[in-house]
């Protein structure tokens, strides 16, 4: 179907998040978040695509969360005003981390004093989706993973913080809620934790100092930890600013990824399997999107908002009967530069993979071009214009397993 057929019939013109209805506002903001664990999904298969083992994907793994969590952790608490270096504060990095995508992973907190707390997992999505495969992926993602990316996640807010199971799966009994139970204690006597072997070089990269606009004081999370806290409590001003962090953490992720497999499998294979990964987490959230948003979900609007078009760069999307184009103006000249690694770095490159996962699912039939002219990117979608319907690449077929792909938020 024509875009501009699709335009005639929206009920609002979308072209950037806040064109969003409030209901709908928060419903991508969700989807922002989720597109971390979707990203997860699509990327660490890719490790055995490449020849690797389960074993070499637990290490991928590893290297991806650490590499880049301590830097995101940081970004959040400047945006949200989190002050201290206490459990509570820990806690409230990550409330707002997309390791730990609300109600997907639903977290209940509870701080005993200023240096000891609890968290427990009622609901953990991930773990639902690994337990089919049984007890050896289980103990790769519950114990192998986690041990080391906790703490590493903590790190940026306190280096002597430790967090340690109470209990965690396999399950016994095999339906035991909840989930998992861990303590998170900081005590003075402990070792300093040190930046991830990948820390350093992810923070180098220009994602990882785009602008922050802190939110002021009452639009933020400074004050009290609530061990209750949903995105809904937010202002559309703060969803707004959270989602481009989401964002960031999401593609952070990515370049730390594609660091992990270039160590194990050279830098162009790594290029090759990020790319397709990219194609398979965009196709997936253009679905999601598609749900969403209803009428709304045209051609226009998924490029205007998608969270997998990388941040740091204006968009503005215009449409001239068919044709639809998506213009990206960087913040900074290094956003372009070509030997990024992650999604962005593909996107500077010039590869329409992730652009064409985004547009596929909403029109089928369209062609799909990316432009880099050192200054720009620029996303050329002709709509209807192919003789016949893309087919779902097989890297979708990554996003089908389990309950990830098809998980449903409640607004209320």
């Amino acid at each position: 179907m024509a875009v501009g057929r699709l335009l005639t019939h929206n009920a609002r013109v979308i072209r950037s998040l806040t064109d969003l209805a409030r209901e709908q506002l928060l419903a991508v903001v969700h989807e922002y978040m989720l597109l971390g664990m979707l990203s997860n999904q699509a990327t660490l298969p890719q490790t055995i695509v490449a020849g690797g083992s389960f074993d070499d994907l637990n290490e991928v793994a590893i290297d991806l969360w650490m590499g880049a969590s301590p830097i995101y952790t940081h970004r959040m608490r400047r945006l949200m005003g989190i002050e201290g270096d206490d459990v509570p504060a820990i806690m409230k990095a990550l409330q707002l981390d997309v390791g730990f995508v609300h109600q997907y992973m639903l977290v209940h907190y509870q701080v005993n004093d200023p240096l000891n707390g609890e968290f427990w997992l009622e609901h953990c999505g991930a773990l639902i989706n690994l337990e089919p495969h049984g007890t050896d992926r289980v103990i790769g993602m519950c114990h192998t993973i986690e041990d080391p990316t906790f703490d590493a996640t903590a790190y940026a807010t306190n280096p002597r913080a430790r967090i340690r199971p109470i209990h965690r799966p396999p399950r016994v009994p095999t339906d035991r809620v909840p989930h998992c139970h861990w303590t998170i204690i900081i005590d003075s006597e402990n070792e300093p934790v040190g930046p991830a072997r990948l820390t350093q070089q992810v923070r180098e990269m220009p994602l990882a100092s785009l602008s922050i606009n802190p939110r002021p004081f009452g639009q933020g999370y400074q004050g009290p930890f609530d061990p209750l806290f949903r995105l809904s409590a937010c202002s559309d001003d703060t969803l707004v600013a959270l989602a481009r962090e989401f964002q960031v953490q999401t593609h952070l992720l990515m370049c730390s990824g594609e660091i992990a497999l270039a160590e194990r499998f050279g830098a162009g294979r790594a290029r090759d399997l990020v790319a397709d990964a990219w194609l398979a987490t965009a196709w997936t959230e253009s679905e999601r999107l598609r749900e969403t948003l209803g009428v709304d979900a045209d051609v226009a609007t998924v490029l205007a908002i998608h969270p997998a078009i990388p941040p740091g760069f204006a968009r503005s999307v215009s449409v001239s009967g068919d044709v639809v184009r998506c213009s990206l103006e960087a913040e900074s000249g290094a956003l372009l530069d070509p030997a990024q690694t992650g999604w962005i770095g593909a996107l500077a490159r010039g590869d329409v993979r992730g652009a064409a996962g985004m547009v596929l699912p909403i029109d089928p039939r369209a062609e799909v071009d990316l432009h880099a002219d050192g200054e720009r990117l620029t996303i050329d979608v002709r709509c209807g214009a192919a003789a016949e319907p893309a087919r779902e690449p097989d890297v979708v077929a990554f996003m089908r397993v389990g309950m990830l792909a098809t998980w449903k938020f409640s607004y209320s």
